[in-house]
C-alpha cells in the first residue's frame, strides 16, 4: 500500500492506495472538485458540505446509471441464451 494526499475543496486527505491505483485516486478527486466548482457557480452554494453533499448524490446517480446501462445488455444475452438452451432441451 501507499500512502497519497488528495485534495478536496481546499482540504487534504491522506488515502492508501495500491501503486497501480494512485492515478485513478487522483483523477476521481480531480473530478469531484470539478463539479463541486460546478455545482458552487451553478447555485450559488458556498458551504461546502452542501456542496460535496451534491457532488456525492450526483456521483453516486451516475455510478447507479453506469450500472443499469451495463447490466441491460448482459440481461438480454443471457435471456437469449437461455432461450437457445431451453430449445435445445425440447
Amino acid at each position: 500500500m501507499k500512502n497519497i494526499k488528495v485534495n478536496i475543496a481546499g482540504r487534504e486527505y491522506p488515502v492508501n492506495v495500491t501503486p497501480e491505483t494512485a492515478t485513478a485516486m487522483q483523477k476521481a478527486a480531480e473530478m469531484v472538485n470539478k463539479q463541486a466548482s460546478q455545482f458552487q457557480s451553478a447555485y450559488a452554494i458556498s458551504d461546502a458540505r452542501d456542496i460535496l453533499a451534491m457532488c456525492a448524490l450526483q456521483l453516486a446517480y451516475q455510478n447507479i446509471e453506469h450500472i443499469e446501462t451495463q447490466t441491460g445488455p448482459v440481461e438480454a444475452k443471457l435471456a437469449a441464451i437461455e432461450l437457445v438452451l431451453d430449445n435445445a432441451n425440447t
